[in-house]
C-alpha cells in the first residue's frame, strides 16, 4: 500500500536501477531484487515503458516513501496501546495547486494475534467528493463495503465544478425545428400543409451573464440561419405577373408537393432570465428580444406526376420577397425541453408587390 501510495504521486528523477531480472518476454512484470534480499516488482504496459524506465531514479520515489514509512512509526511509537491507526497521505499537488488526498485506517480488533480485521481506506478526489472503501475480514470471508458519493453529494459536486469553470461570457449552438404559418390576407388566400411548412434554423450563441456569476439574466446574441418553407395545401403555384406575385391554383396538373422556400440569416439580441435548479441543473429559462435579418435566396419547386414520370419543377427567383426582415423572439423552456416562437414584423412581400402576409414560426429548440 505505501508504494503504490507513493507511486501515485508521479515523482521521478534520472539514473535507473542497478540489478534486476526480467520474466519472459511475453510477461509484464520485471523483479528487482536488491542487496538486502528486498525485492520490487515493476509492472508494464508494453516494451516502450521500459525502455523510458532506464531514464528514471529511484531517489525521489525513495524520499517520498521514507517520509510515509517515517509517519507510521511516528504513530505507532505515540500511541503503543491503541489498535487504531489512521494516516493521511496527500499526493504531489499540480500545476494549480490542487492535490487528491488518501486516508488510510486500520483497526486492529484482535491485540493477542494482532490480526487486521477492519480496514477503511479514504479517497477524497476535492473537498466535495470522496469514496470510502471499507474491507473487514471475519474468519476465512472477508467483506468489502464501498460507499459512493450520494446524488446530493454528486449534485453538490457539480455545482462547484460548474461554479470553478464560470466564464462571464459563452459561445455555444443550438437549432431550431418547428412550423410556419401566414396571418393577413395571404392567411385567406391560400392554406398551407402545416406538416410540410417547415421551419429550421442553425443558430451560433454568443451568451454574456451581467451581474456576477450568481445572476440568472443573460444578454444573448449571435447568427442564426434560417430555411422557410411554405408549402401549399392545393394545386397552388407562385407566380410574377407583372411584377406582381401572385398565387394561383391550377387545374391541369395534380401536384403531389408546391413550395415556396426562402433562406435567410439573421442576428438577433434577446435578454434572457435563466435560473438554475438546486442540484447545478438547468431550470427555468426565459428570453424575448428583437432580431433582423437578410434574405440570402428564394425559390418555388412542384413535384408531379407526368406521363407515368416523376416531374420536378424548381425555379430560382426574388418573386417580390422583401430583402430585410425583422421582427421579435422568444424562447422559454425547462431544463432539456425549450419550446420558441418568431414573428416576422414586416411584410414577406415588398409593398404592392404582392398579398399582405406576415409570418409566424414556432417549435423547438434543442441544445440550448
Amino acid at each position: 500500500m505505501a508504494i503504490f501510495m507513493a507511486t501515485a504521486t508521479g515523482v521521478f528523477a534520472k539514473s535507473g536501477p542497478t540489478a534486476g531480472q526480467r520474466l519472459g518476454s511475453e510477461q509484464d512484470t520485471i523483479i528487482i531484487k536488491m542487496a538486502n534480499g528486498a525485492k520490487m516488482i515493476l509492472q508494464l504496459q508494453n516494451i516502450q515503458q521500459l525502455k523510458a524506465f532506464q531514464n528514471y531514479s529511484l531517489d525521489s520515489l525513495m524520499r517520498e516513501l521514507n517520509m510515509y514509512v517515517e509517519r507510521v512509526d511516528q504513530m505507532e511509537n505515540s500511541n503503543p496501546g491503541s489498535n487504531d491507526m489512521t494516516v493521511t497521505f496527500n499526493t504531489s499537488k499540480t500545476e494549480d495547486g490542487k492535490g487528491d488526498q488518501i486516508t488510510v485506517t486500520v483497526q486492529e480488533n484482535d491485540p493477542q494475534t494482532g490480526e487486521v480485521k477492519k480496514e477503511r481506506h479514504e479517497i477524497r478526489i476535492n473537498k466535495n467528493f470522496k469514496i470510502d472503501v471499507e474491507i473487514e475480514e471475519d474468519g476465512d470471508n472477508t467483506k468489502v463495503n464501498v460507499d459512493l458519493p450520494t446524488r446530493d453529494e454528486r449534485d453538490s459536486t457539480r455545482v462547484a465544478h460548474k461554479e470553478e469553470h464560470h466564464k462571464a461570457t459563452q459561445f455555444g449552438f443550438d437549432i431550431d425545428l418547428g412550423l410556419n404559418a401566414f396571418t393577413g390576407d395571404a392567411n385567406n388566400a391560400v392554406d398551407l400543409k402545416p406538416g410540410g411548412s417547415r421551419y429550421v434554423s442553425l443558430n451560433w450563441r454568443m451568451k454574456s451573464q451581467v451581474g456576477g456569476r450568481r445572476s440568472p439574466f443573460h444578454i444573448v446574441t449571435g447568427l442564426e440561419f434560417a430555411f422557410n418553407n411554405y408549402m401549399f395545401d392545393d394545386n397552388v403555384i407562385v407566380q410574377d405577373e407583372g411584377n406582381i406575385t401572385v398565387f394561383r391554383e391550377v387545374s391541369d396538373i395534380n401536384f403531389e408537393k408546391s413550395k415556396l422556400t426562402h433562406s435567410s440569416i439573421n442576428l438577433p439580441l434577446m435578454a434572457a432570465l435563466e435560473f438554475d435548479r438546486e442540484n447545478g441543473k438547468d431550470g427555468f429559462t426565459l428570453g424575448a428580444g428583437p432580431f433582423v435579418g437578410y434574405r440570402l435566396g428564394s425559390h418555388t419547386k412542384q413535384r408531379y406526376e407526368m406521363d407515368g414520370r416523376t416531374q420536378k419543377d424548381k425555379t430560382r427567383d426574388s418573386f417580390n420577397l422583401s430583402d430585410f426582415q425583422y421582427g421579435v423572439e422568444g424562447v422559454v423552456g425547462y431544463g432539456g425541453l425549450n419550446l420558441f416562437a418568431k414573428y416576422n414584423m414586416n411584410d414577406l412581400f415588398k409593398e404592392n408587390r404582392g398579398l399582405q402576409a406576415n409570418v409566424v414560426s414556432f417549435g423547438f429548440r434543442l441544445l440550448y
